[in-house]
């Protein structure tokens, strides 16, 4: 769900294209770098904002939003059937 707010959010300011890969970074003498780092600054605190502060602060150190995207994406992705199926049995076992 979080991801997919954040994607419309990004999109709706036209800054997907930072998290999404489409977007490659300029070389560093390139004229539109200086741009793009601005974007991706901005980009990469929108997400860091975005997310409990023990997850920020192991990603406030990431250079890149796209990297800060896949991080995110791959830390919480993963379904956790343990867990879903400890939380179905406490959900079955509560009485009124």
């Amino acid at each position: 769900a979080w991801s997919r707010a954040m994607q419309r959010a990004l999109g709706a300011k036209n800054k997907l294209s930072f998290v999404d890969g489409s977007l490659e970074i300029p070389p560093l003498l390139d004229l539109n770098r200086y741009r793009w780092e601005r974007c991706n600054h901005l980009v990469h605190s929108w997400l860091l904002n975005s997310v409990s502060d023990p997850i920020a602060s192991t990603i406030v150190f990431l250079e890149n939003a796209i990297d800060v995207w896949r991080d995110l994406h791959e830390r919480f992705s993963k379904a956790d059937r343990v867990r879903i199926a400890t939380l179905r049995s406490a959900i079955n076992n509560l009485k009124q």
